[in-house]
């Protein structure tokens, strides 16, 4: 709908909005305004004004029509509206400017998409700010990206020491490049290897990963976050265990996840596809616990695989619900038999 004009009632007192539908068509929206003992001063008008703009912020605005509104509702009312009268509504408060800590800071970016999706990870130094915008620019290897958004900036962390609970981010991988830039907590450290077992906030899902693929991040507000979401996560998973699984049971379940752990390619251990895995931990499908499937595809993003169970279904199904069975590998010829 489009505003056309404003229409006055003197008696009682009122304004109308006339507007136009999408169909050309015209209607008067009435508003019911309060009597004239009421209504004295400019500062009476201005709320009056700010009220109604409010009301009908999808037709009115303060830029377009404010001013307008202040010249009739004056007249309406018989108000001089004088400069010394405009002074006397309670001016508004002043936003404080936000003052901007990342000028000159060193970030690692992240969540970049599109064409900026290969700086994911990747350390800077912002040279240029804008935080009422949240516009910035960042030096990386001596290109300049601009990043539109605080979100996807993580500030580097000033620590040297690579250690069990500190917040990291995912960077250089060349396989998976889709893991670059994304946040998470070192679960492991294994100095001799000089691996760290990694658990995504987002996912959940623990990667592997060499040193030179992590780089350590600030525990920033939204990065504490994000780390107790998961932690709520993982400990109502716990909860929801089956009450007949007996701690030995449990004991000899997370050392097979261990050893699953256990299984490294170049840069994370997520399951290969073609891998066997067997069904483990559904509940509302607790019938396809125990099934076998082959690994068709993985989303190492959501933590989520796709299989194909031996009727040829095909499933999508959480990481913490498959179990590995054997790594890919090719199939045994037949033999044919002898008569």
């Amino acid at each position: 709908m489009k505003l056309k004009r404003f229409l006055l009632r003197y008696d009682p007192p009122g304004v109308g909005l006339e507007v136009e539908d999408d169909e050309h068509q015209l209607s008067v929206q009435h508003k019911n305004l309060p009597a004239k003992s009421e209504v004295s001063s400019a500062k009476d008008i201005n709320g009056l004004v700010d009220a109604l703009i409010d009301e009908e912020s999808t037709l009115l605005t303060r830029r377009r029509h404010r001013e307008g509104l202040i010249q009739l509702l004056s007249r309406l009312y018989e108000v001089d509206v004088t400069q010394a009268a405009e002074a006397e509504k309670d001016p508004p408060a002043e936003e404080p400017e936000e003052s901007d800590a990342l000028q000159g800071a060193q970030v690692v970016l992240t969540g970049l998409t599109g064409s900026q999706q290969g700086f994911n990870g990747e350390v800077g130094t912002v040279i240029k700010s804008k935080g009422e915008k949240q516009k910035y620019e960042v030096e990386v290897k001596g290109q300049v990206v601009k990043v539109k958004g605080k979100e996807h900036l993580l500030l580097a962390s000033s620590k040297h020491t690579l250690g069990a609970g500190a917040f990291v981010a995912i960077r250089g991988l060349r396989n998976h490049t889709e893991l670059n830039g994304c946040i998470a907590k070192v679960a492991e450290c294994h100095e001799e290897s000089q691996r760290y077992e990694v658990r995504a906030l987002d996912s959940g899902q623990l990667f592997r990963v060499k040193k030179e693929n992590v780089v350590l991040i600030e525990a920033s507000p939204g990065v504490q976050a994000a780390a107790a979401a998961l932690k709520e996560h993982r400990d109502a998973m716990k909860e929801n265990r089956d009450p007949n699984e007996t701690p030995r049971k449990r004991e000899r379940s997370d050392r097979e996840k261990e050893a699953e752990r256990r299984h490294e390619n170049d840069e994370s251990d997520v399951f290969e596809i073609g891998s066997t895995v067997e069904l483990v931990g559904l509940k509302t499908a607790q019938a396809y616990n125990g099934q076998q499937a082959e690994v068709l595809s993985v989303d190492r993003v959501r933590g989520r695989y796709e299989i194909r169970l031996h009727d040829g279904s095909v499933k999508t199904i959480r990481a913490e619900n498959v179990k590995l069975l054997h790594v890919k590998s090719p199939r045994p010829k037949r033999k044919d038999k002898g008569l």
